[in-house]
């Protein structure tokens, strides 16, 4: 279980440091079984939380596995978006080779985040709508207007610190290391680093806020994360994951 295990996250630069991240270092609370009204009482546009037995995913995470992907969608043209705090660059590629190089590659501590591509967010076509129709969504209550994103990311892939809209996500294949500062305080970070680079920099070294809040999830869990909070991910493996908006008139 990634929760109780470390990972060592080597560059593949021999002049970079080695360092690891201890997966049983959480201290974002985890609940099973939650009913709607305890999640609007606790955590609703309060503080994140993570939640298993809140939706079946083992069926539509087997028609997203790599291979599968690969050999359904290989064809297909998808948008890459840089990986850094704005997402402003985009880039296209076939799956099939997203996925050989790029994902396969995963990043290193020599990357610049507006120079390293993801697939997440800006993929609107008709396969892929079709494919997450058979996603089962999170329903926590006031939450039925949803946006789903899906992604795609290569070992230590991941986004810097970001703020936007509250929501649900998941991971299907890998896992998600996750790094969220409560609305109003705002973290140290270059918005071109990548998210491998500020927890080499700071999260290593001791250089954060008091305030953070950080966890791994893996395949069967969910996190919450609250609107405006600051938070950056960091992908453990060849990571699929959704991400579930919840427009604002939802909550």
């Amino acid at each position: 279980s990634s929760s109780s295990s470390s990972s060592s996250l080597s560059s593949s630069s021999p002049s970079s440091p080695s360092f690891t991240i201890d997966h049983s270092v959480c201290n974002i609370e985890r609940r099973d079984d939650m009913t709607a009204e305890e999640f609007g009482h606790e955590f609703r546009n309060k503080k994140p939380v993570i939640i298993g037995n809140v939706n079946d995913n083992a069926h539509f995470a087997r028609t997203v596995s790599l291979e599968a992907l690969v050999d359904a969608y290989g064809a297909k043209t998808v948008v890459l978006s840089s990986s850094n705090t704005y997402s402003y660059d985009k880039a296209h590629m076939s799956l099939e080779q997203y996925v050989q190089t790029v994902v396969r590659h995963g990043v290193n501590l020599r990357d610049a985040a507006n120079t390293t591509s993801y697939m997440f967010g800006d993929n609107y076509d008709p396969w892929l709508e079709t494919l997450l129709e058979g996603y089962d969504r999170v329903h926590l209550g006031n939450d039925d207007d949803q946006a789903l994103s899906f992604g795609i990311g290569g070992h230590l892939s991941g986004v810097p610190f970001h703020l936007h809209g509250g929501g649900y996500s998941e991971v299907l294949h890998g896992c998600k290391r996750w790094f969220l500062y409560p609305e109003g305080v705002t973290p140290e970070f270059q918005p071109d680093e990548t998210a491998l680079t500020w927890v080499a920099k700071r999260a290593h070294a001791g250089d954060i806020r008091d305030e953070l809040l950080q966890c791994t999830i893996k395949p069967g869990e969910v996190l919450y994360f609250p609107s405006e909070w600051y938070h950056a991910t960091l992908n453990i493996g060849p990571t699929v994951f959704v991400s579930s908006f919840i427009r604002e008139a939802s909550l």
